[in-house]
């Protein structure tokens, strides 16, 4: 019991100085983006997401294989098919029926963040925090596209044809935050909620400022990485090896390097066949990341779980 204490008060401490570093991250991220321009930010957005951004989904066969040691090996197999078969679906929908996988792509990420920045303050596994996982993420979402809706509206109308004015993300938004009350007044109420309602508040006002100053892909960055990724990415080494420690972070990254270096190798094979057009390649490395997103979701609810 006291060792178990012990670990609980070390991860615990782990974590609380990460949302430190994340905040220092975020405000830091703010004035870059007051005192660079747009081409220098979104140089390192993409550095950023296709380093740890992409490596924090690159574990995701070594997860199956931890969830699946204690099943039969045939069934670690069939998950990995699946896993494989998930992103194949995806590519085909995408270029099938564009405008339905961009929605689902949304919806699918939408939950995710919440599920990565909720799941360890809500106590109890219902539809309800489900529910609240799904809004938490639109309001993300349609904080970041009403702050830059031409440049999302341009790449959605690259990928499905259809162009959103900029009321439409504001509706998006005004929805999901009233829902986002009234779920979290639920939750709080049933005594489910372990999150500082104000604290929660005051994350989301500087998401607003940050993604409003900040360029399209740098203010997706500065979320993706900093509040979602090496969360995850920490919760993994976590689960993965049993404590945060740096040579569990050493271990996962050998763990995951092969899978990493294939997706950096086949998206600078992207960029270099399209880096002559910004708009188009924006839409297809949305495309492909979407594509990679739809299992890496899924594996993650199961770790989750």
């Amino acid at each position: 019991m006291i060792n178990l204490s012990i670990i609980m008060k070390e991860r615990a401490l782990f974590f609380n100085n990460l949302r430190s570093f994340t905040l220092i991250a975020t405000f830091f991220s703010l004035w870059f983006a007051v005192y660079f321009q747009d081409n220098v930010e979104d140089f390192f957005a993409y550095f950023l997401i296709l380093s740890l951004g992409i490596l924090h989904g690159a574990n995701d066969i070594k997860l199956i294989e931890k969830t699946s040691k204690t099943v039969q090996k045939k069934r670690f197999y069939k998950i990995l098919i699946l896993y494989l078969l998930i992103i194949s679906i995806s590519i085909i929908l995408f270029y099938f029926l564009p405008t339905i996988a961009l929605f689902l792509f949304v919806i699918f990420s939408a939950y995710h963040f919440g599920e990565q920045h909720l799941n360890s303050k809500i106590t109890q596994q219902t539809f309800i925090s489900k529910m609240m996982f799904l809004v938490y993420g639109i309001v993300i979402l349609s904080v970041l596209f009403y702050n830059n809706s031409f440049e999302v509206s341009r790449i959605i109308e690259n990928i499905t044809g259809i162009y959103f004015k900029k009321d439409f993300y504001l509706y998006s938004l005004s929805i999901s935050s009233l829902s986002l009350i009234v779920l979290g007044f639920k939750i709080y109420f049933d005594g489910q909620l372990k999150a500082k309602i104000v604290e929660e508040i005051f994350y989301i006002l500087v998401f607003f400022i940050v993604f409003y100053t900040a360029s399209l892909l740098w203010a997706f960055a500065i979320y993706f990485i900093f509040w979602h990724s090496i969360p995850s990415l920490a919760d993994q080494v976590y689960y993965l090896y049993g404590n945060n420690k740096k040579e569990n972070f050493i271990k996962y990254l050998k763990s995951s390097f092969i899978y990493w270096f294939i997706s950096i190798v086949g998206l600078s094979l992207l960029y270099w066949l399209f880096h002559a057009q910004d708009r188009l390649f924006l839409s297809i490395f949305f495309t492909l990341i979407a594509s990679i997103t739809f299992p890496h979701v899924w594996v993650m609810s199961k770790f989750n779980k």
